[in-house]
């Protein structure tokens, strides 16, 4: 029975030209072959699979091959096929993860000496090199500085970041790209012709992009592929093989988020983990599902960047585009790029991707609920008569600035006058009901004003205890909540301590919910004065102040017990 040999292995590249995607590299080694202009030492650096470790063999094979040193081996001789086979002595391919000590690199040291056993040049192929410590980096300066004319390092890595400068300075430099999804596209079709495989151009396509620019990786998952469909391998085939996440689920999430529907992206959120997707992937497909679709608003869809696959339903996907705010795409995907690696690792994932919706779908209704509290009432009236009055006060600046400070002052009044007869009624009662105390605290006031977006709440001496637990910092936001609630926009309270003959020049309101509308308390407390205290002490004064305001009432009502004359 004949050994299986896999794709990769099988098709792998045994001359320069057969390299994909690395010309830059290539074209620079075969011309160095040609002008005899052979460096003692390279570094070969580039995401995996993309054909690093190859590029070594092929150039070992260029300058050992029986008839080279040459640009072209001829992959007959018993010098190139013992390095196509792992067999010869003068290659040496070493793991530097494995391999990564002093003790090793002493080891090769000592054998560097020594002239080649078969062929023209001693070949040392390091694998990830930056894996080596400090210590055997240290130990390989001095030898890379000096080598044996005869030696030759190829060192490949993922991490050229973590090679020491000092090892860099002493080799030339070869960073090998990902490879194009045409390229890999071509280079799968080639293998299917040649093996006779019955495989169509999406299917190859979508291993292409799954391969993400790795060469080795779409060849082994074409040859999973190939294993899993048997004889004929079918776009379906692929993407259940490969796990692909229907496109379906990513346009119903960024519907969604565009439609401001928190409640459809977190039902399908939770329909994502009751049926096991591996959210980690979900969110990085997710990312380039709403790239794609930018290019489209943006590029149109004749255009090759925006291209969508064939099965998508573009009219949807059209109709998606057109309505969706840019920046909305945006954002989304900068709160997919923070937890893409959180994800991964998070004990529930789907938390992450449920905040994500919900911040995604709110955070607008948000804006735009803080632009209409901020945005300043016009009051119609209050312009036409401003204008008048700039009319007619068009000669005395002075003047026309006093007589409009004075109209607006009195629209601003009437317009209190007639929004908080309605709801502070309402505020009492809501406050009363959910907290008795606080209740207490508010109607213990001397007066009662508004000013801009501020509640002003003027407290006398004897009053200190209210207006201090009233502007506790629970008290006050659970008094500012409800003001804001009935009031459909913000509303600040301002406590402050007032005196019995103080005079603000505001319009001064009693506030009783009991009342049912707004007085002008200064004529109240005129009235109250004149009525017969004159003959009565300061003390008793004060004594029927609080009776009036009803805290005994209010404190018996709420701690119980009884109130004791003196």
């Amino acid at each position: 029975m004949t050994q299986y040999q896999s794709i990769y292995r099988k098709w792998r590249p045994g001359f320069f030209e057969d390299i994909v995607g690395q010309k830059h590299i290539t074209r620079t080694l075969m011309n160095a072959i040609k002008l005899n202009r052979i460096a003692h030492a390279y570094i070969f650096s580039g995401p995996r699979g993309v054909g690093k470790t190859t590029t070594a063999r092929i150039l070992a094979k260029a300058l050992n091959c029986q008839e080279g040193p040459t640009d072209h081996p001829c992959n007959k001789c018993n010098q190139c096929i013992r390095i196509n086979n792992g067999q010869s002595m003068d290659v040496v391919e070493i793991d530097g993860a494995s391999n990564r000590g002093i003790d090793e690199i002493r080891e090769l040291r000592s054998k560097i000496g020594f002239a080649p056993a078969e062929g023209k040049y001693k070949v040392y192929i390091i694998d990830e090199v930056h894996m080596l410590t400090n210590e055997a980096f240290n130990a390989l300066l001095k030898t890379l500085e000096e080598p044996p004319s005869q030696v030759l390092f190829i060192f490949a890595t993922t991490a050229p970041h973590k090679v020491p400068n000092t090892i860099l300075s002493r080799c030339q430099c070869f960073n090998f790209r990902r490879i194009s999804i045409d390229e890999i596209v071509e280079k799968l079709k080639k293998i299917i012709e040649e093996d006779k495989l019955n495989i169509d151009l999406p299917s190859l396509r979508l291993i292409a992009e799954s391969a993400t620019g790795s060469m080795r990786d779409a060849e082994s998952i074409l040859d999973q592929v190939i294993s899993f469909s048997e004889n004929k391998v079918t776009y379906e085939d692929v993407k259940e093989l490969l796990g692909i996440i229907p496109q379906k689920l990513f346009l119903q999430l960024t519907r969604a988020i565009a439609n401001q529907d928190t409640k459809e992206g977190l039902e399908l959120i939770d329909k994502l983990v009751k049926e096991g997707v591996d959210l980690h992937q979900f969110v990085q497909d997710m990312i380039v599902y709403i790239h794609k679709l930018s290019l489209i608003k943006i590029l149109g869809n004749n255009s090759n960047y925006s291209s969508m696959p064939e099965e998508e339903n573009s009219d949807q996907l059209l109709e998606l585009a057109a309505a969706i705010d840019k920046k909305i795409m945006i954002d989304t995907i900068e709160e997919l790029n923070k937890i893409e690696d959180k994800i991964k690792y998070h004990h529930y994932p789907w938390i992450l991707l449920e905040l994500l919706v919900v911040k995604m779908t709110q955070n607008k209704n948000e804006n735009q609920k803080k632009e209409s509290a901020d945005k300043p009432i016009v009051n119609k009236k209050e312009t036409a008569e401003k204008k008048r009055e700039e009319s007619f006060h068009k000669g005395n600046k002075k003047k026309e600035a006093q007589s409009s400070k004075k109209a607006s002052k009195s629209n601003n009044n009437d317009q209190g006058k007639c929004q908080f007869n309605e709801i502070w009624p309402k505020v009492l009662s809501r406050v009363k009901s959910e907290r008795i105390s606080l209740h207490a605290f508010l109607t213990a006031n001397s007066e009662v004003y508004i000013e801009g977006n501020q509640l002003m709440i003027g407290f006398h001496h004897d009053c200190l205890f209210h207006k201090e637990s009233l502007e506790k910092r629970e008290n006050r936001e659970k008094v500012e909540a409800i003001l804001s609630e009935e009031a459909n926009f913000k509303i600040k309270i301002n406590c402050f301590i007032t005196e019995n003959n103080n005079n603000t020049g505001f319009t001064h309101f009693d506030l009783d919910e009991n009342k049912g509308k707004i007085e002008n308390k200064d004529a109240i407390n005129h009235e109250s004065i004149n009525s017969g205290a004159q003959n009565e002490s300061s003390e008793q004064i004060k004594k029927d102040n609080l009776s009036d305001n009803g805290i005994l009432k209010e404190a018996r009502d709420l701690f119980g017990g009884k109130i004791i004359e003196d």
